[in-house]
């Protein structure tokens, strides 16, 4: 009871349903969402769909110059299930990768550093594609929602906990914050949606360019993987440096 009291007092809300009808009143049933392709941004949808009007989402793709194969299937598939487009976007990441030369060839990282100086290449944030999607599409102070919930982690119910689950300073918030795994599933099979390959190839969806994704694309997207090394030629060395590692440590 006790800790019921306090989720209730920090968030604000008696729950996510209540959130919703509030955030929906507050942006007269328009809202950006945050979408990783993963399970808790389906839900996420789901649940937007109930209470809004116009659902604005978007996914950003840490492999240049577009997401890549798989990626864009599964959206493919999310746009016709939603019957909507989804904004594509380079995630901030990229950015940082090439900022700070990971993966990288050294003569890159020469014409990398020459960027740096002229100001054409700089760490790019998560505010600048709000602000991207807002201008091209023609809104203004659109709050963003994502999928995060309590339940993910121990750090994340600290953050709904300490924070809330409506920033209005960042306009941020969290359509599904109190949902865990029966709720999860209720709604994925009420909808009979699909999710991605990623969570058969990965057990998650992709969010990264070391050896836990690399390994698994090469052997199974080499395509995907090609434009990867376009990208960052030096991933496969990477993959070398861990199976060799791997098979060092199993051989003591």
């Amino acid at each position: 009871m006790k800790l019921s009291s306090t989720v209730t007092a920090l968030t604000q809300f008696s729950g996510s349903d209540e959130l919703c009808e509030y955030m929906s009143d507050l942006t007269g049933g328009v809202t950006m969402l945050a979408f990783s392709r993963g399970k808790d941004a389906v839900v996420a949808w789901l649940k937007l769909k109930r209470y809004f009007k116009t659902i604005i989402p978007y996914y950003m793709y840490l492999i240049p110059p577009r997401p890549m194969s798989f990626e864009e299937d599964s959206l493919k598939y999310f746009e016709d299930f939603f019957g909507q487009h989804i904004v594509r976007l380079p995630h901030p990441s990229l950015y940082r990768y090439f900022l700070e030369s990971v993966f990288i060839d050294p003569p890159m990282v020469e014409v990398a550093g020459e960027m740096i100086k002229d100001g054409t290449l700089y760490p790019v944030t998560y505010e600048d594609n709000h602000a991207e999607i807002e201008q091209c599409l023609g809104y203004k102070d659109l709050y963003q929602a994502s999928g995060v919930r309590m339940a993910d982690s121990p750090m994340r119910r600290i953050s709904v906990l300490k924070h809330g689950s409506v920033s209005h300073n960042k306009k941020s918030w969290l359509p599904v914050y109190d949902y865990v795994k029966e709720d999860m599933l209720r709604e994925l099979r009420s909808a009979k949606v699909k999710l991605p390959i990623d969570y058969k190839w990965f057990g998650r969806t992709f969010d990264g360019i070391d050896y836990r994704f690399m390994s698994v694309l090469k052997e199974k997207s080499p395509k995907d993987f090609e434009q990867i090394k376009a990208a960052f030629p030096l991933v496969e060395a990477d993959i070398m440096r861990m199976e060799y590692r791997r098979r060092h440590y199993e051989n003591k």
